[in-house]
């Protein structure tokens, strides 16, 4: 059982408000408004793991740093603190948690996270003891897994909760808690057991296990061929891949045992596959390098050939120019050559007409020079032409060669991509074989399966024998019984208390309806719900009733649910919140109908067979000893949550 020591807040400051409760108790604040009363049950939801810090803005959360809880767990102490948010953030992650045996209240400086909200959830669920309900598969058995934060529907009734008359429990009217709320009290009463999670998720383990037995017998059975006709289809697939000459579609089918020649091709393939595997990602790898090195090759061949060719061209275009060169010094020469029959210096007649010509001795002496010059070129020229031609013949050769390489470098990149183009053809052919060796590993693994189907079909009656002795030790029908049951004695005790109250229709039995979640009333006249009761102190007293029961039942019974409840002023229908008054300062009948009231919550709870701990934040103060008595702190005249020095 969980139940709160003491209540603490630590300042931005480093100081601590302390505010300390009594176990198994009626533990009474009361105090004027605006005192910080109605925070304290938000406060006590934030630190067992609430989604949100709902404590209302103001001095406290101006103010506050941490809150924290001193929580008695069974024979544990646990200290959980709980930063306050950061500005504009609706909670915080950092939390810290310590644990012991007494491990009081720590100093702020030891306030440092050991682990998040979701950790804290999953601790103080496993230390109430929590089975792991998801994924039970089990009706009437919520499928999720039910944590302390599900308990929290049943620990508050705030200011604005305990008055109503539509909704009994603690954020009833929220999205989707009416229905968790339905789904959990039959597990938070009792009537599911840890026994029946255990027998529940163990339905969902059978339950799988049959549906995948089930699939794979089915599969086995698609498979299986008696009659050979699959065998024979295989077997003539494989012969027209190639993997095969055996022939299984003759006049005589009974001559091939189809069998073993699919078994022979299986083995033969699993052996090789290996080896070709490799041997093939050689081949391509060699293949590969060897047409990269022949263009590679091929390149540098017609580099050499283009410079061989330029410079043939070279030489070619030098002999032409000698050529043309002796062919116009010839020419030349022919026209001088008249200057031979010119006499030699001395002699003034012309050798042609006999004429006289002195004075162009000169001039004729140029000619023959130049005739001479003419002369003489000839026997200069010749002696380069040869070493040139010599050139130019080896150059032709190497152009020759560099032909003779490129053709012999095309016809290997030819043979290469005829042997690629093989390899191409090969691994088509592979894939084929590789489809028609699946089908044949398959159905081989059905055929000869005739005793793997047998053994699978006597385990799949046997999961389906355990499964229907699993649900018939729990069902829906025995969880409802016993919710019932519970529920009956549940609705006696209430019906014996609202004798004791104050309220209208008292005389009458009063019932919990857990469908509805309300109150009904069953008077002669028929059944009364909540909201067709009038008074408000009635819809406090129903409230006060029924958490009542239910925690005097969780108590008893040891349930997983934390061994307190929160009533925000009860006495607020006779007093309302912004009144001012003293026990003595009013006698009128609302202040006799009030403490009534509160007498009953400290009798009834001092009667629990194991008890539990209630905190009251309330207006009222009666002198009265059995109410001074559960006192524990008085906020008024400037006392209240937050010290005036913070």
């Amino acid at each position: 059982m969980m139940q709160i020591r003491e209540i603490v807040l630590y300042s931005w400051t480093g100081k601590r408000r302390r505010l300390p409760l009594r176990l198994n108790a009626v533990n009474i604040i009361t105090g004027d408004s605006a005192t910080g009363k109605t925070a304290l049950t938000d406060i006590i939801d934030y630190c067992l793991g609430s989604g949100t810090c709902d404590v209302p803005r103001g001095k406290i959360t101006e103010t506050v740093a941490w809150y924290a809880l001193l929580l008695q767990v069974n024979e544990f102490q646990v200290f959980v603190a709980r930063q306050a948010p950061e500005e504009g953030a609706q909670s915080s992650q950092r939390v810290f948690v310590k644990q012991g045996a007494s491990v009081g209240v720590p100093d702020y400086a030891e306030l440092t996270p050991t682990t998040n909200a979701d950790g804290l959830i999953s601790l103080l669920s496993r230390l109430l003891s929590f089975p792991d309900t998801g994924n039970a598969e089990l009706q009437g058995l919520p499928n999720y897994s039910v944590t302390l934060r599900h308990a929290a529907f049943f620990l508050y009734q705030q200011q604005d909760e305990i008055i109503s008359r539509q909704r009994l429990f603690h954020r009833q009217g929220e999205p989707f808690v009416s229905n968790s709320i339905r789904e959990t009290l039959p597990f938070f009463l009792g009537a599911i057991t840890a026994e029946d999670v255990r027998v529940a998720r163990r339905i969902n383990r059978l339950k799988k296990r049959i549906r995948d037995t089930t699939r794979e017998v089915a599969d086995l059975e698609a498979a299986a061929d008696r009659g050979g006709t699959r065998a024979r289809q295989l077997l003539a697939e494989a012969a027209s891949a190639g993997m095969t000459t055996a022939n299984a579609s003759g006049e005589d089918p009974s001559n091939v045992d189809a069998l073993a020649e699919l078994r022979a091709i299986l083995a033969l393939r699993q052996n090789a596959s290996g080896r070709s595997t490799e041997t093939d990602s050689a081949q391509l790898g060699d293949a590969d390098n060897a047409r990269q090195g022949l263009l590679q090759e091929r390149d540098l061949i017609r580099r050499r050939s283009k410079q061989a060719q330029s410079s043939l061209e070279s030489i070619a275009t030098l002999l032409n120019d000698r050529r043309n060169f002796e062919r116009e010094a010839a020419e030349q020469r022919s026209r001088l050559a008249f200057v031979q029959l010119i006499p030699e210096a001395g002699i003034d007649e012309c050798p042609l007409c006999g004429s006289h010509v002195g004075g162009q001795q000169e001039e004729i002496d140029e000619l023959r020079e130049h005739f001479s010059s003419l002369s003489r070129i000839p026997q200069a020229l010749p002696s380069e032409s040869p070493r040139l031609k010599a050139l130019a013949d080896t150059l032709k050769q190497e152009i020759e060669e560099c032909q003779q390489a490129v053709r012999s470098n095309s016809a290997q990149l030819e043979a290469i991509e005829r042997a690629s183009e093989r390899d191409r053809n090969l691994a088509l052919q592979e894939n084929v074989q590789a489809a028609v060796v699946g089908r044949i590993d398959f159905y081989l693994e059905g055929v000869g399966g005739d005793e793997r189907l047998r053994l699978l079909k006597q385990e799949l009656e046997s999961l389906r024998v355990q499964l229907e002795a699993a649900e018939n030790e729990v069902d829906s029908d025995l969880i409802r019984d016993r919710t019932l049951s519970i529920l009956s004695r549940l609705n006696q005790l209430m019906t014996n208390w609202s004798s004791q109250l104050p309220i209208e229709h008292s005389s009458n039995p009063l019932r919990f309806d857990i469908k509805k979640l309300q109150i009904i009333l069953d008077t002669p006249s028929g059944p009364l719900a909540m909201p067709q009761i009038g008074s408000g102190q009635s819809w406090v007293a129903y409230h006060v009733l029924v958490h009542m029961a239910l925690h005097e039942w969780f108590a008893e019974h040891n349930r997983p649910v934390p061994g307190f409840v929160f009533f925000d002023q009860p006495s607020q229908v006779g007093f309302p919140a912004d009144s001012e008054y003293r026990d003595n300062d009013s006698v009128s009948g609302d202040r006799n109908t009030i403490a009534e009231t509160f007498r009953f919550i400290i009798d009834a709870a001092g009667r629990a067979a194991k008890p539990y701990q209630i905190i009251i934040a309330e207006h009222a103060d009666f002198d009265e000893q059995w109410f001074q008595d559960c006192v524990r702190e008085k906020w008024r005249n400037g006392k209240a949550l937050i010290p005036q020095d913070w």
